[in-house]
């Protein structure tokens, strides 16, 4: 063996006795320790660890779409009313009033479904909306309802659950962030949003939509966030014609921007059917369905359809519900 390998095992003996014997290495086998590495992942390997352990339920993020009147907020309101025995709530941010009226209609003064008015009112003048504040009142009671989440997943937590979220008329949502867009984003001008409709105040004869739907999906960041704290969260909107090129095509799309599609595990398609009998004349009988349009967490109700609703002429009705969204089996 070399002398400088001899000397290499000589140091590397006497630090072992060291070691062993409790006493100070020398500084010569000191030098022979391997250098401290930074462990650059070290916050990531203890996620890791933590994505291994159980975790919590995550809810729906479903979207609620059909024309007016055919059931979408009574069929949610029911499915959360059906299953609450510990008056667990249901918030609504109610843009069209309907979420109101179906609660009066049905629930009456119930603590167990709270409605919030979204709209904010110009303090100069009670007709006209104030956008700005409206688009931040919204995050408000968004932000609000995720710390609530985040509240009653702590341990020892015994009050109500916030157990589900909803938008009602979205579309009117959609229209608060473009508005937005039109006077204030842009700069255009325009004093209100009668006059930001007016073309001569597009900017380089287009308008920003990137804008708009930033704005939009602020909502979308924040629902997500109710989402995986186990909130269900439900969308609803109308329907509008479908145009291409300019021109309808004759089918209806939901009212929401663009990408909303994709964003939603669930698309339930609310329709009213008019029965008629074999010679095609009007029975008086009115169906109200429910196509699952859409629902990535459970193949097996792909593409069907339940009827959630029966009205007939001269005769009381027949309310269903939806039992997927009672039994929680979306």
């Amino acid at each position: 063996m070399s002398g400088f390998g001899a000397m290499k095992k000589q140091e590397k003996k006497s630090l072992e006795e060291a070691i062993v014997n409790g006493e100070e290495p020398s500084s010569g086998a000191i030098s022979e320790l391997p250098p401290v590495v930074n462990d650059t992942f070290s916050s990531l390997r203890a996620e890791l660890e933590q994505l291994a352990q159980p975790q919590r339920k995550i809810g729906y993020f479903c979207g609620v779409v059909g024309h007016e009147n055919t059931g979408k907020t009574g069929a949610v309101m029911d499915a959360h009313m059906s299953n609450n025995e510990n008056d667990n709530m249901m918030w609504v941010l109610d843009f069209d009033s309907g979420a109101g009226a179906c609660k009066s209609a049905h629930y009456g003064n119930t603590p167990a479904i709270r409605i919030w008015n979204p709209f904010v009112m110009q303090t100069e003048n009670r007709t006209a909306y104030d956008y700005p504040a409206t688009h931040q009142r919204v995050m408000d009671i968004c932000m609000f309802a995720v710390e609530q989440a985040q509240k009653q997943n702590e341990e020892g937590y015994s009050g109500p659950l916030l157990s589900n979220f909803m938008v009602t008329a979205l579309d009117l949502f959609d229209q608060v962030c473009v508005n937005n867009m039109k006077i204030y984003d842009l700069d255009t001008g325009a004093k209100d949003a009668i006059d930001a409709s007016n073309n001569a105040f597009k900017v380089g004869n287009q308008w920003n939509w990137s804008i708009r739907s930033t704005r939009f999906h602020q909502l979308t960041a924040l629902c997500r966030q109710l989402v995986n704290l186990g909130v269900n969260v439900f969308w609803e909107t109308h329907l509008a014609p479908e145009v291409f090129h300019d021109s309808t095509t004759g089918s209806w799309r939901p009212k929401w921007e663009k990408q909303t599609d994709n964003i939603l595990h669930q698309i339930l398609w609310f329709k009213r059917d008019k029965v008629r009998d074999a010679d095609g004349r009007e029975t008086g009988e009115t169906r109200y369905n429910v196509e699952f349009r859409k629902c990535k967490t459970n193949p097996n109700l792909q593409g069907q359809e339940r009827t959630i609703f029966v009205t007939k002429k001269g005769e009381s009705h027949e309310w269903y519900g939806l039992p997927e969204l009672r039994d929680g089996i979306l």
